[in-house]
Protein backbone atom coordinates (compact mmCIF):
# COMPACT_ATOMS: atom_id res chain seq x y z
CA UNK A 1 0.00 0.00 0.00
CA UNK A 2 1.64 3.75 -1.21
CA UNK A 3 2.68 5.73 1.78
CA UNK A 4 0.05 8.27 3.51
CA UNK A 5 0.62 10.57 0.93
CA UNK A 6 -1.51 8.77 -1.24
CA UNK A 7 -4.75 8.61 0.74
CA UNK A 8 -7.38 10.07 -0.32
CA UNK A 9 -8.92 13.77 0.47
CA UNK A 10 -11.85 11.64 1.78
CA UNK A 11 -9.94 9.71 4.41
CA UNK A 12 -8.70 13.07 5.49
CA UNK A 13 -12.22 14.47 5.71
CA UNK A 14 -14.02 11.71 7.54
CA UNK A 15 -12.65 8.37 7.47
CA UNK A 16 -12.19 4.14 5.10
CA UNK A 17 -22.12 3.81 -0.98
CA UNK A 18 -25.19 3.27 -1.10
CA UNK A 19 -27.96 5.65 -0.95
CA UNK A 20 -28.84 8.22 1.74
CA UNK A 21 -32.55 6.92 2.94
CA UNK A 22 -34.41 8.97 5.46
CA UNK A 23 -32.79 8.97 8.51
CA UNK A 24 -34.36 11.27 10.84
CA UNK A 25 -36.20 13.91 11.57
CA UNK A 26 -35.35 17.74 12.93
CA UNK A 27 -33.99 18.36 16.54
CA UNK A 28 -36.17 18.31 19.58
CA UNK A 29 -38.98 15.57 17.76
CA UNK A 30 -41.02 14.47 20.06
CA UNK A 31 -38.97 16.16 23.11
CA UNK A 32 -40.83 15.73 26.46
CA UNK A 33 -40.59 17.53 29.54
CA UNK A 34 -37.90 14.92 31.62
CA UNK A 35 -40.12 12.69 34.66
CA UNK A 36 -38.93 14.20 37.91
CA UNK A 37 -38.81 10.76 39.17
CA UNK A 38 -35.70 10.29 37.13
CA UNK A 39 -34.05 13.63 38.87
CA UNK A 40 -34.78 12.92 42.83
CA UNK A 41 -33.69 8.97 42.42
CA UNK A 42 -29.95 8.17 43.49
CA UNK A 43 -28.14 7.11 40.74
CA UNK A 44 -29.02 3.46 39.72
CA UNK A 45 -31.69 2.93 41.95
CA UNK A 46 -34.26 3.11 39.64
CA UNK A 47 -35.90 0.18 37.17
CA UNK A 48 -34.97 1.36 33.27
CA UNK A 49 -37.39 3.66 31.72
CA UNK A 50 -39.31 3.09 28.75
CA UNK A 51 -36.51 3.89 25.79
CA UNK A 52 -38.24 6.86 24.40
CA UNK A 53 -38.54 8.72 27.85
CA UNK A 54 -34.57 7.99 27.95
CA UNK A 55 -33.97 9.65 24.90
CA UNK A 56 -36.48 12.62 25.80
CA UNK A 57 -34.85 12.86 28.63
CA UNK A 58 -31.21 12.82 27.33
CA UNK A 59 -32.87 15.83 24.94
CA UNK A 60 -34.07 17.51 27.44
CA UNK A 61 -30.69 17.83 29.55
CA UNK A 62 -28.75 18.42 26.45
CA UNK A 63 -30.73 21.93 25.69
CA UNK A 64 -34.26 20.84 25.33
CA UNK A 65 -36.37 23.59 23.36
CA UNK A 66 -33.38 25.74 22.63
CA UNK A 67 -31.30 22.28 20.88
CA UNK A 68 -35.08 21.60 19.11
CA UNK A 69 -34.58 25.38 17.45
CA UNK A 70 -31.34 25.27 16.12
CA UNK A 71 -31.27 24.55 12.57
CA UNK A 72 -27.42 24.55 12.29
CA UNK A 73 -24.10 23.85 14.00
CA UNK A 74 -20.31 25.18 13.64
CA UNK A 75 -17.83 23.29 14.83
CA UNK A 76 -14.03 23.95 14.90
CA UNK A 77 -11.27 21.45 15.84
CA UNK A 78 -8.10 19.57 15.72
CA UNK A 79 -8.56 15.72 14.65
CA UNK A 80 -5.64 12.94 15.31
CA UNK A 81 -6.59 10.27 12.77
CA UNK A 82 -4.87 6.47 13.01
CA UNK A 83 -4.81 5.39 9.53
CA UNK A 84 -6.23 1.99 10.03
CA UNK A 85 -4.61 -0.44 7.30
CA UNK A 86 -1.92 1.29 5.96
CA UNK A 87 1.55 0.95 7.95
CA UNK A 88 4.20 -1.21 7.70
CA UNK A 89 1.71 -4.26 9.34
CA UNK A 90 -1.65 -4.85 9.13
CA UNK A 91 -1.74 -4.83 13.31
CA UNK A 92 -0.58 -1.56 13.36
CA UNK A 93 1.45 0.88 15.26
CA UNK A 94 -0.98 2.97 12.64
CA UNK A 95 0.34 6.19 10.87
CA UNK A 96 -1.32 8.87 11.56
CA UNK A 97 -2.53 12.16 9.92
CA UNK A 98 -3.52 15.64 12.00
CA UNK A 99 -5.78 18.02 10.74
CA UNK A 100 -7.02 21.15 11.88
CA UNK A 101 -11.00 21.41 10.77
CA UNK A 102 -14.46 23.19 10.92
CA UNK A 103 -17.48 21.68 10.46
CA UNK A 104 -21.20 23.51 9.27
CA UNK A 105 -24.03 20.56 9.50
CA UNK A 106 -27.54 21.83 8.86
CA UNK A 107 -29.38 20.34 11.17
CA UNK A 108 -32.83 20.43 9.55
CA UNK A 109 -31.69 17.61 6.57
CA UNK A 110 -28.42 15.99 6.40
CA UNK A 111 -25.98 18.21 4.77
CA UNK A 112 -22.44 19.33 5.76
CA UNK A 113 -19.38 21.10 4.97
CA UNK A 114 -15.88 19.85 6.60
CA UNK A 115 -12.68 21.52 5.54
CA UNK A 116 -9.71 20.95 6.33
CA UNK A 117 -6.22 21.95 6.83
CA UNK A 118 -3.48 19.55 7.00
CA UNK A 119 -0.51 19.98 9.92
CA UNK A 120 2.58 18.71 9.81
CA UNK A 121 5.20 19.11 6.08
CA UNK A 122 5.72 15.40 5.58
CA UNK A 123 2.86 13.15 3.58
CA UNK A 124 0.70 16.74 3.73
CA UNK A 125 -2.43 17.25 1.57
CA UNK A 126 -3.38 20.61 0.66
CA UNK A 127 -6.32 22.12 2.37
CA UNK A 128 -9.91 20.32 0.71
CA UNK A 129 -12.98 20.64 1.78
CA UNK A 130 -15.93 17.76 1.69
CA UNK A 131 -19.63 18.94 1.07
CA UNK A 132 -21.75 15.75 1.80
CA UNK A 133 -25.93 16.79 0.27
CA UNK A 134 -28.29 14.82 -1.29
CA UNK A 135 -26.78 11.47 -0.67
CA UNK A 136 -23.42 12.40 -2.85
CA UNK A 137 -20.07 13.65 -1.46
CA UNK A 138 -17.96 16.22 -2.99
CA UNK A 139 -14.39 17.24 -2.33
CA UNK A 140 -12.87 20.74 -3.40
CA UNK A 141 -9.28 21.65 -3.47
CA UNK A 142 -7.87 24.87 -5.17
CA UNK A 143 -10.56 25.81 -7.23
CA UNK A 144 -11.28 21.92 -8.82
CA UNK A 145 -14.81 20.02 -7.09
CA UNK A 146 -14.89 16.23 -7.54
CA UNK A 147 -16.47 13.66 -6.58
CA UNK A 148 -15.47 11.66 -3.95
CA UNK A 149 -16.28 8.20 -3.15
CA UNK A 150 -19.31 6.60 -1.98
CA UNK A 151 -17.96 5.25 1.76
CA UNK A 152 -17.30 9.00 2.36
CA UNK A 153 -20.65 9.21 2.77
CA UNK A 154 -21.08 6.53 4.90
CA UNK A 155 -18.07 8.05 6.70
CA UNK A 156 -20.06 10.97 7.06
CA UNK A 157 -23.69 9.39 8.62
CA UNK A 158 -21.22 7.45 11.23
CA UNK A 159 -19.72 10.25 11.97
CA UNK A 160 -22.76 12.82 12.32
CA UNK A 161 -25.62 9.96 12.98
CA UNK A 162 -23.44 9.23 16.20
CA UNK A 163 -23.01 12.86 17.00
CA UNK A 164 -24.69 13.74 20.10
CA UNK A 165 -27.43 16.07 19.09
CA UNK A 166 -28.43 13.78 16.21
CA UNK A 167 -28.28 10.36 17.47
CA UNK A 168 -31.16 11.62 20.29
CA UNK A 169 -32.89 13.10 17.50
CA UNK A 170 -32.50 10.46 15.78
CA UNK A 171 -33.68 7.89 18.28
CA UNK A 172 -36.83 10.01 19.45
CA UNK A 173 -38.44 9.07 15.97
CA UNK A 174 -37.49 5.75 15.37
CA UNK A 175 -40.58 3.77 15.82
CA UNK A 176 -38.32 0.42 16.64
CA UNK A 177 -36.39 1.78 19.68
CA UNK A 178 -35.94 -0.65 22.22
CA UNK A 179 -34.15 -0.60 25.65
CA UNK A 180 -31.10 -2.69 26.31
CA UNK A 181 -30.76 -2.85 29.85
CA UNK A 182 -27.48 -0.85 31.55
CA UNK A 183 -24.22 -0.87 31.40
CA UNK A 184 -21.47 0.42 34.39
CA UNK A 185 -19.07 2.82 33.58
CA UNK A 186 -16.69 4.55 36.11
CA UNK A 187 -19.08 3.38 38.92
CA UNK A 188 -21.90 5.52 37.01
CA UNK A 189 -25.08 3.27 35.52
CA UNK A 190 -25.98 3.62 31.93
CA UNK A 191 -29.45 3.14 30.21
CA UNK A 192 -28.68 1.57 26.64
CA UNK A 193 -31.17 2.33 24.18
CA UNK A 194 -30.68 1.03 20.11
CA UNK A 195 -32.67 1.40 16.99
CA UNK A 196 -31.60 -0.04 12.89
CA UNK A 197 -29.26 1.93 11.37
CA UNK A 198 -28.08 1.42 7.65
CA UNK A 199 -26.98 -2.07 7.29
CA UNK A 200 -26.85 -2.84 11.40
CA UNK A 201 -27.52 -0.99 14.59
CA UNK A 202 -26.81 2.05 16.57
CA UNK A 203 -27.14 2.10 20.21
CA UNK A 204 -26.78 4.64 22.80
CA UNK A 205 -25.52 4.68 26.00
CA UNK A 206 -27.14 7.40 28.77
CA UNK A 207 -25.89 8.37 31.92
CA UNK A 208 -28.49 8.17 35.26
CA UNK A 209 -26.15 10.99 36.79
CA UNK A 210 -26.01 13.45 33.77
CA UNK A 211 -28.84 11.99 31.98
CA UNK A 212 -26.21 12.85 28.68
CA UNK A 213 -25.22 10.55 25.95
CA UNK A 214 -21.65 9.59 27.54
CA UNK A 215 -20.89 6.60 24.00
CA UNK A 216 -22.50 5.38 20.89
CA UNK A 217 -21.98 2.37 19.68
CA UNK A 218 -22.67 1.59 15.93
CA UNK A 219 -22.04 -2.28 14.74
CA UNK A 220 -22.46 -2.46 10.92
CA UNK A 221 -21.26 -3.71 7.67
CA UNK A 222 -19.29 -1.44 4.98
CA UNK A 223 -19.93 -3.43 2.00
CA UNK A 224 -18.87 -0.97 -0.55
CA UNK A 225 -15.31 0.08 1.46
CA UNK A 226 -11.79 -1.68 0.92
CA UNK A 227 -10.60 -1.35 4.03
CA UNK A 228 -13.57 -2.40 5.89
CA UNK A 229 -15.38 -4.76 4.17
CA UNK A 230 -13.13 -7.98 4.42
CA UNK A 231 -13.51 -7.39 8.39
CA UNK A 232 -17.80 -8.05 7.96
CA UNK A 233 -19.10 -6.82 11.60
CA UNK A 234 -17.66 -3.62 12.43
CA UNK A 235 -18.35 -2.01 15.59
CA UNK A 236 -17.54 1.91 15.96
CA UNK A 237 -17.39 3.60 19.32
CA UNK A 238 -18.01 7.00 20.34
CA UNK A 239 -17.03 8.45 23.69
CA UNK A 240 -17.70 11.47 24.23
CA UNK A 241 -15.96 13.39 27.35
CA UNK A 242 -15.72 16.72 28.69
CA UNK A 243 -19.04 17.64 28.34
CA UNK A 244 -19.58 21.87 28.60
CA UNK A 245 -22.53 23.90 28.49
CA UNK A 246 -22.71 27.22 26.59
CA UNK A 247 -24.63 30.72 27.41
CA UNK A 248 -28.02 29.32 26.01
CA UNK A 249 -27.72 26.13 28.06
CA UNK A 250 -26.82 23.63 25.22
CA UNK A 251 -24.49 20.55 26.80
CA UNK A 252 -21.84 19.36 24.02
CA UNK A 253 -18.43 17.41 24.55
CA UNK A 254 -15.48 18.73 23.64
CA UNK A 255 -13.47 15.47 23.25
CA UNK A 256 -14.93 12.58 21.16
CA UNK A 257 -12.47 9.18 21.60
CA UNK A 258 -13.24 7.10 18.35
CA UNK A 259 -12.43 3.60 17.92
CA UNK A 260 -13.31 0.77 15.50
CA UNK A 261 -13.25 -3.08 16.27
CA UNK A 262 -11.27 -1.79 20.04
CA UNK A 263 -8.79 -0.18 17.61
CA UNK A 264 -7.71 3.84 17.89
CA UNK A 265 -9.21 5.46 14.83
CA UNK A 266 -10.02 9.09 16.08
CA UNK A 267 -9.14 11.65 18.87
CA UNK A 268 -10.65 15.15 18.25
CA UNK A 269 -10.84 18.01 20.82
CA UNK A 270 -13.30 20.83 20.21
CA UNK A 271 -12.13 24.20 19.97
CA UNK A 272 -15.69 25.73 19.38
CA UNK A 273 -19.31 24.87 19.21
CA UNK A 274 -21.84 27.41 18.30
CA UNK A 275 -25.51 26.53 17.46
CA UNK A 276 -27.80 28.50 15.00
CA UNK A 277 -31.52 29.03 14.74
CA UNK A 278 -31.41 30.18 11.17
CA UNK A 279 -31.52 27.85 8.36
CA UNK A 280 -27.96 27.82 6.11
CA UNK A 281 -28.50 29.32 2.41
CA UNK A 282 -28.77 26.32 0.14
CA UNK A 283 -25.59 27.17 -2.21
CA UNK A 284 -23.54 26.63 1.27
CA UNK A 285 -24.00 23.02 -0.01
CA UNK A 286 -23.91 22.91 -3.57
CA UNK A 287 -22.39 20.37 -5.21
CA UNK A 288 -21.48 20.70 -9.20
CA UNK A 289 -23.30 18.35 -11.77
CA UNK A 290 -19.70 17.09 -12.78
CA UNK A 291 -18.46 15.95 -9.51
CA UNK A 292 -22.34 14.10 -9.02
CA UNK A 293 -21.29 12.17 -12.05
CA UNK A 294 -17.97 11.33 -10.95
CA UNK A 295 -19.58 10.20 -7.28
CA UNK A 296 -22.21 8.33 -9.55
CA UNK A 297 -19.01 6.43 -12.06
CA UNK A 298 -17.61 5.77 -8.60
CA UNK A 299 -20.56 4.10 -7.03
CA UNK A 300 -20.25 1.90 -10.12
CA UNK A 301 -16.79 0.75 -9.22
CA UNK A 302 -16.86 -0.20 -5.68
CA UNK A 303 -16.35 -3.33 -3.68
CA UNK A 304 -19.98 -4.90 -4.50
CA UNK A 305 -19.90 -4.13 -8.10
CA UNK A 306 -16.52 -3.53 -9.26
CA UNK A 307 -15.62 -6.10 -12.45
CA UNK A 308 -12.93 -5.77 -14.58
CA UNK A 309 -11.68 -2.56 -16.04
CA UNK A 310 -9.59 -2.98 -19.17
CA UNK A 311 -8.29 -6.01 -21.21
CA UNK A 312 -5.36 -8.92 -19.50
CA UNK A 313 -1.98 -8.48 -20.64
CA UNK A 314 0.45 -11.04 -21.64
CA UNK A 315 3.34 -10.36 -19.91
CA UNK A 316 5.44 -13.19 -21.17
CA UNK A 317 4.11 -16.83 -22.07
CA UNK A 318 1.40 -17.63 -19.50
CA UNK A 319 1.73 -14.82 -17.17
CA UNK A 320 -1.10 -12.89 -17.74
CA UNK A 321 -1.49 -9.15 -15.46
CA UNK A 322 -5.37 -8.56 -14.60
CA UNK A 323 -6.01 -4.74 -14.27
CA UNK A 324 -8.39 -3.22 -11.85
CA UNK A 325 -7.45 -0.89 -9.14
CA UNK A 326 -3.98 -2.30 -9.22
CA UNK A 327 -3.59 -5.59 -10.74
CA UNK A 328 -3.77 -9.46 -10.16
CA UNK A 329 -1.52 -11.82 -12.06
CA UNK A 330 -2.30 -14.97 -13.41
CA UNK A 331 0.20 -17.86 -13.87
CA UNK A 332 0.34 -20.75 -15.64
CA UNK A 333 2.28 -24.22 -14.57
CA UNK A 334 2.18 -27.15 -15.98
CA UNK A 335 0.28 -29.04 -12.86
CA UNK A 336 -1.59 -25.94 -12.42
CA UNK A 337 -2.79 -22.42 -12.25
CA UNK A 338 -1.10 -19.74 -10.00
CA UNK A 339 -2.59 -16.22 -8.80
CA UNK A 340 -0.78 -13.44 -7.26
CA UNK A 341 -2.90 -11.31 -4.63
CA UNK A 342 -6.87 -11.95 -3.93
CA UNK A 343 -8.10 -8.03 -3.55
CA UNK A 344 -11.06 -6.16 -4.05
CA UNK A 345 -14.00 -9.05 -3.41
CA UNK A 346 -14.75 -12.54 -3.44
CA UNK A 347 -16.84 -12.01 -6.94
CA UNK A 348 -14.14 -9.84 -8.81
CA UNK A 349 -11.88 -13.35 -7.07
CA UNK A 350 -13.96 -15.45 -9.09
CA UNK A 351 -13.54 -13.35 -12.46
CA UNK A 352 -10.18 -13.53 -12.36
CA UNK A 353 -10.31 -17.19 -12.05
CA UNK A 354 -12.85 -17.29 -15.04
CA UNK A 355 -10.16 -15.43 -16.79
CA UNK A 356 -7.78 -18.29 -15.90
CA UNK A 357 -9.97 -20.68 -16.51
CA UNK A 358 -11.03 -19.58 -19.59
CA UNK A 359 -7.16 -18.76 -21.01
CA UNK A 360 -6.02 -22.07 -19.33
CA UNK A 361 -9.00 -25.03 -19.59
CA UNK A 362 -8.61 -28.39 -17.33
CA UNK A 363 -6.08 -26.45 -15.22
CA UNK A 364 -6.94 -26.44 -10.95
CA UNK A 365 -6.18 -23.11 -9.07
CA UNK A 366 -3.04 -24.68 -7.54
CA UNK A 367 -2.03 -21.73 -5.07
CA UNK A 368 -2.56 -17.87 -4.60
CA UNK A 369 0.39 -15.84 -3.58
CA UNK A 370 -0.48 -12.83 -1.14
CA UNK A 371 2.62 -10.34 -1.43
CA UNK A 372 1.89 -7.82 1.39
CA UNK A 373 -1.20 -7.63 3.81
CA UNK A 374 -2.90 -4.21 3.90
CA UNK A 375 -6.20 -3.66 4.43
CA UNK A 376 -7.39 -2.66 0.77
CA UNK A 377 -5.70 -5.60 -0.56
CA UNK A 378 -7.46 -8.34 1.25
CA UNK A 379 -11.19 -8.61 -0.27
CA UNK A 380 -10.98 -11.64 -2.29
CA UNK A 381 -8.66 -13.72 0.74
CA UNK A 382 -11.74 -15.16 2.59
CA UNK A 383 -13.57 -16.41 -0.25
CA UNK A 384 -9.68 -18.06 -1.56
CA UNK A 385 -10.05 -19.45 2.27
CA UNK A 386 -13.16 -20.39 2.23
CA UNK A 387 -12.71 -22.48 -1.43
CA UNK A 388 -9.56 -24.23 0.12
CA UNK A 389 -6.76 -22.52 -2.19
CA UNK A 390 -3.55 -22.78 -0.63
CA UNK A 391 -1.76 -19.27 0.16
CA UNK A 392 1.51 -18.88 0.26
CA UNK A 393 2.27 -15.27 2.31
CA UNK A 394 4.86 -13.79 4.60
CA UNK A 395 5.56 -15.90 7.76
CA UNK A 396 4.68 -12.51 9.93
CA UNK A 397 1.83 -11.98 8.62
CA UNK A 398 -0.49 -15.35 9.49
CA UNK A 399 -1.32 -14.54 12.47
CA UNK A 400 -3.53 -11.70 11.21
CA UNK A 401 -4.64 -13.58 8.30
CA UNK A 402 -5.75 -16.46 11.18
CA UNK A 403 -7.67 -13.40 12.44
CA UNK A 404 -9.05 -12.35 8.89
CA UNK A 405 -10.05 -15.65 8.90
CA UNK A 406 -12.11 -15.95 12.56
CA UNK A 407 -13.58 -11.93 11.65
CA UNK A 408 -17.19 -12.58 12.16
CA UNK A 409 -19.75 -11.49 9.34
CA UNK A 410 -22.65 -12.44 11.13
CA UNK A 411 -24.85 -9.23 9.71
CA UNK A 412 -23.78 -10.47 6.31
CA UNK A 413 -22.74 -13.86 5.85
CA UNK A 414 -19.72 -14.58 3.45
CA UNK A 415 -19.15 -18.38 2.18
CA UNK A 416 -16.66 -18.52 5.09
CA UNK A 417 -19.07 -17.32 7.65
CA UNK A 418 -21.65 -19.73 6.09
CA UNK A 419 -19.40 -22.49 6.03
CA UNK A 420 -16.10 -22.77 8.19
CA UNK A 421 -13.03 -23.92 7.70
CA UNK A 422 -9.46 -23.41 8.61
CA UNK A 423 -7.51 -21.29 6.10
CA UNK A 424 -4.72 -22.73 4.21
CA UNK A 425 -1.95 -21.04 4.62
CA UNK A 426 1.58 -21.73 3.14
CA UNK A 427 3.98 -19.38 5.01
CA UNK A 428 6.98 -18.00 3.68
CA UNK A 429 9.91 -17.47 5.55
CA UNK A 430 13.19 -18.06 3.22
CA UNK A 431 13.26 -19.07 -0.09
CA UNK A 432 10.45 -21.26 -1.30
CA UNK A 433 9.58 -22.83 -4.52
CA UNK A 434 6.47 -22.86 -6.72
CA UNK A 435 6.21 -25.41 -9.58
CA UNK A 436 8.71 -26.15 -12.09
CA UNK A 437 9.43 -25.08 -15.61
CA UNK A 438 10.02 -22.02 -17.35
CA UNK A 439 7.21 -20.04 -15.15
CA UNK A 440 8.10 -21.60 -11.95
CA UNK A 441 8.10 -18.84 -8.85
CA UNK A 442 10.64 -18.79 -6.05
CA UNK A 443 9.19 -16.63 -3.32
CA UNK A 444 11.41 -14.60 -0.84
CA UNK A 445 10.44 -12.41 2.23
CA UNK A 446 11.58 -9.29 1.16
CA UNK A 447 12.09 -7.57 4.91
CA UNK A 448 13.17 -4.32 5.84
CA UNK A 449 12.13 -0.92 7.54
CA UNK A 450 9.04 -0.89 4.79
CA UNK A 451 8.74 -4.29 3.65
CA UNK A 452 8.84 -6.09 6.80
CA UNK A 453 5.66 -8.14 5.79
CA UNK A 454 6.04 -8.40 1.95
CA UNK A 455 6.79 -10.96 0.25
CA UNK A 456 8.60 -10.95 -3.64
CA UNK A 457 7.95 -13.37 -6.73
CA UNK A 458 11.14 -14.16 -8.55
CA UNK A 459 10.92 -15.93 -12.22
CA UNK A 460 13.96 -17.30 -13.05
CA UNK A 461 14.40 -18.76 -15.97
CA UNK A 462 12.76 -14.79 -17.32
CA UNK A 463 15.29 -13.07 -15.34
CA UNK A 464 11.97 -11.39 -14.13
CA UNK A 465 10.70 -10.09 -10.27
CA UNK A 466 6.91 -9.09 -9.08
CA UNK A 467 8.18 -6.89 -6.71
CA UNK A 468 5.05 -7.06 -4.80
CA UNK A 469 3.77 -3.59 -3.55
CA UNK A 470 7.16 -1.45 -3.65
CA UNK A 471 7.91 -0.15 -7.42
CA UNK A 472 6.19 3.80 -6.93
CA UNK A 473 7.42 5.82 -9.50
CA UNK A 474 7.89 9.68 -8.29
CA UNK A 475 7.03 12.86 -10.16
CA UNK A 476 10.68 13.64 -9.93
CA UNK A 477 11.90 10.53 -11.20
CA UNK A 478 13.20 7.90 -9.88
CA UNK A 479 11.36 5.73 -7.01
CA UNK A 480 9.91 5.88 -4.13
CA UNK A 481 13.39 5.53 -2.09
CA UNK A 482 12.09 3.46 1.50
CA UNK A 483 10.31 0.81 -0.76
CA UNK A 484 12.76 0.90 -3.82
CA UNK A 485 16.02 0.28 -1.36
CA UNK A 486 14.07 -2.55 0.49
CA UNK A 487 13.52 -4.33 -2.87
CA UNK A 488 16.77 -3.76 -3.98
CA UNK A 489 18.62 -4.81 -0.72
CA UNK A 490 16.48 -8.36 -0.90
CA UNK A 491 17.10 -8.94 -4.43
CA UNK A 492 21.07 -8.24 -3.45
CA UNK A 493 20.88 -10.30 -0.18
CA UNK A 494 19.26 -13.56 -2.68
CA UNK A 495 21.69 -12.57 -5.43
CA UNK A 496 19.03 -12.42 -7.82
CA UNK A 497 19.96 -11.66 -11.92
CA UNK A 498 16.90 -9.35 -12.27
CA UNK A 499 16.05 -7.85 -16.17
CA UNK A 500 12.31 -7.06 -15.35
CA UNK A 501 9.96 -5.98 -12.56
CA UNK A 502 6.80 -5.59 -12.23
CA UNK A 503 4.45 -4.85 -8.83
CA UNK A 504 0.60 -5.35 -7.88
CA UNK A 505 0.57 -1.42 -9.11
CA UNK A 506 -1.47 -0.92 -12.57
CA UNK A 507 1.76 0.06 -14.04
CA UNK A 508 4.13 -0.96 -17.01
CA UNK A 509 6.49 -3.34 -16.03
CA UNK A 510 10.15 -1.83 -16.37
CA UNK A 511 13.40 -2.70 -16.98
CA UNK A 512 15.24 -3.28 -13.00
CA UNK A 513 18.55 -1.09 -13.97
CA UNK A 514 15.94 2.17 -13.96
CA UNK A 515 14.28 0.68 -10.84
CA UNK A 516 16.37 3.43 -8.71
CA UNK A 517 15.71 5.28 -5.65
CA UNK A 518 14.51 9.07 -5.91
CA UNK A 519 17.70 11.18 -6.20
CA UNK A 520 20.20 9.22 -5.62
CA UNK A 521 22.83 7.93 -7.67
CA UNK A 522 23.27 4.20 -9.28
CA UNK A 523 26.55 3.56 -8.12
CA UNK A 524 26.12 2.34 -4.44
CA UNK A 525 22.33 1.51 -4.87
CA UNK A 526 22.42 -2.77 -3.57
CA UNK A 527 20.52 -5.23 -6.09
CA UNK A 528 21.88 -4.53 -8.89
CA UNK A 529 21.42 -7.15 -12.16
CA UNK A 530 24.04 -9.56 -12.71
Amino acid sequence: MRRLALLPASLLLFATGTALRPNGSPLGTRVRVWSARLVSAPSGARAPLPAHELVNGALDAMGGITLQRARALRVAGIEHLFALGNAERAEGPWRVVYTRFTELRDLSQFRIRRSVTPLGARNAQPPATLVVSDSVAAVRMGDRQTGAAPSTVEDALDRVGASPERVLSLAAAASDLRSDGTVTHWGVVHDVVSFPWRTGRMRIEISRESRLPTAVEIVRTYPDDFRRAPFGDITLRFEYVDWDVDAAGIWWPRQQIISQNGEPLRNITIDSVAFDSTPTPSDTFAILDSARAQFAAQARRTVRFFRRSGPAQELRDGIVRVPDYWTMTIVRQDDGIVIFEAHISAAYLHDVIGEARHRYPGLPIKAIVMSSDPWAHLGGVREAMAMGIPIYVNARSVPFLQKVSRAPHTLDPDSLQRVPRPPHLIPVSGKTVIGSGKNRIELYPVGGSYAERMTMAYFPELRMLYGADLVFATEGGGYDRAPAIDLRRAVARERLAVDTVFCVQAKPAIAWSSFVPAGMATEGVPGGSK
